[in-house]
């Protein structure tokens, strides 16, 4: 049995830090991740930095593409998809190598690699391979493991080639017809990059809009915007099974109690994510999982267990890189600074990376009516942000959402370019107790996408 200060599982945007953090006030420290080559998480390897690298890419085609509306004729656009996947290999690389020096220079850091479980309270056990069992045993612990995609149940598709949100993106070819099944963010993002890319995107989704958390308005203005892309969309729709035959993919579905056939040659299943719980034998622990089998926490995020925390996505509530950042220097504040921290009441912001992006901060007009609030709604078209009619990008919807009798900002909806950019402007506003009505006559530099914040908030009676 190994002694020390504290145990980490997992090496992602919670636990690396975390585990430096620690190590530099003294603590002696294991970080255990499950390989080398998934040092970093998923954010790093198969999520957040391979995708929008491939995303970026994407939108340098589409905008060859359509640079006539500039004046500017551009023939025989071609693409080297091979080097495509290569400079995304290559930033992959190039993040993890600097994530390795740092963690591997970090005094009191020791990196282990293997499968973590728990063999008791306070005691993990890490299976090496070839037999080889190492047992750790620390007062804190630390699971920051995350999630993993989930498999939907789905007639046949244990019988085809399928992809989730890690496989599609290591294809080695362009789709020629891609079916995706399921329209989040995930779904959306890379929808959309395959569309750009040449493929033909069909999106299947069981309920009636995209984005089923967000408001109506706004998921359908953004499928109008990628519709006028190209791409075509099934809502209401159930998916009831599955063929494949010849490489060819062959869809089954059920929308408005009629079936029809849908072909592709390759299918995107991408209906939501599972916590990785399940493989921490947590019983042995006595660690407690709700009923998804995410890790219930504390407003400071400790489990059931005293001095055994969860953070990141494996404790459920939304599963984003910067939740999981947030939630370490909770952690690490609570725990070095003895300061009371809660999570209970911070507001999370989220960006879709479509193009045009999607920046969303706070309450929905959806959530506001749930929670019987008083409010204001202003919004505006896209074709009245100035700056996107002069760089020729006119699409989205911007939309606040206000307290009538405070003036605060409740939330907000961005649908445009550099949404997220935008929806963090106004997040710091909310943070600040800025009232809306002063977004009006703020001074903005001209000519950018803030200074239209005048006129989104001119609207207000």
């Amino acid at each position: 049995m190994i002694k020390k200060d504290a145990i980490i599982i997992g090496s992602g945007q919670a636990g690396n830090p975390l585990a430096i953090k620690l190590a530099a006030a003294g603590w002696k420290t294991v970080l255990i991740e499950k390989s080398e080559e998934m040092l970093g998480g998923v954010c790093v390897n198969v999520g957040c930095t391979p995708s929008k690298t491939l995303i970026a890419s994407a939108k340098i085609m589409h905008t060859i593409k359509t640079s006539d509306k500039h004046g500017i004729s551009v023939s025989d656009v071609k693409m080297n998809f091979t080097n495509t996947q290569e400079r995304k290999e290559v930033i992959v690389k190039a993040s993890k190598k600097g994530l390795k020096k740092n963690l591997c220079e970090a005094e009191n850091l020791e990196v282990v690699f293997g499968t973590a479980s728990f063999s008791g309270e306070k005691t993990i056990s890490v299976d090496q391979g070839d037999q080889k069992t190492l047992e750790f045993t620390a007062p804190c612990i630390f699971i920051n493991a995350g999630c993993r995609p989930a498999t939907p149940e789905i007639n046949g598709l244990e019988t085809v080639k399928w992809y989730n949100s890690t496989g599609i993106l290591e294809l080695k070819e362009i789709p020629k017809k891609l079916i995706v099944v399921g329209s989040g963010y995930i779904g959306l993002e890379l929808g959309q990059m395959y569309s750009r890319f040449g493929s033909e995107v069909i999106i299947v989704e069981k309920q009636g809009q995209i984005m089923a958390n967000e408001d109506a308005d706004v998921a359908e203005d953004l499928q109008k915007i990628l519709e006028d892309e190209g791409l075509k969309f099934y809502l209401n729709t159930n998916v009831d099974k599955v063929e494949e035959s010849k490489g060819e993919i062959t869809v089954t579905i059920t929308k408005n109690n009629e079936k029809e056939k849908i072909k592709g040659t390759h299918l995107l299943v991408v209906t939501g994510r599972k916590s990785n719980a399940d493989s921490l034998d947590l019983d042995k622990a006595g660690i407690m999982t709700d009923q998804k089998g995410y890790i219930t926490v504390t407003e400071a995020l400790e489990t059931n267990i005293d001095g055994v925390y969860a953070l990141g996505d494996i404790k459920g509530g939304p599963q984003f890189t910067h939740v999981a950042y947030n939630d370490y220097v909770v952690v690490s504040e609570n725990i070095l600074d003895k300061k009371n921290i809660s999570i209970e009441d911070r507001v999370i912001p989220y960006t879709m990376f479509t193009d045009p992006q999607v920046g969303r901060i706070g309450l929905s007009e959806k959530q506001a009516k749930e929670k019987e609030l008083n409010f204001s709604v202003v919004k505006i078209p896209g074709k009245r942000i100035t700056r996107g009619i002069e760089s020729a990008t006119v699409q989205g919807l911007w939309k606040a959402i206000v307290d009538k009798k405070t003036g605060q900002i409740l939330g907000a909806a961005i649908i445009g370019s550099e949404g997220g950019e935008i929806a963090t402007v106004i997040q710091m506003a909310m943070k600040g107790n800025i009232p809306a009505k002063d977004l009006e006559n703020f001074m903005f530099s001209h000519p950018t996408y803030s200074e239209s914040l005048n006129t989104l908030f001119g609207e207000l009676e």
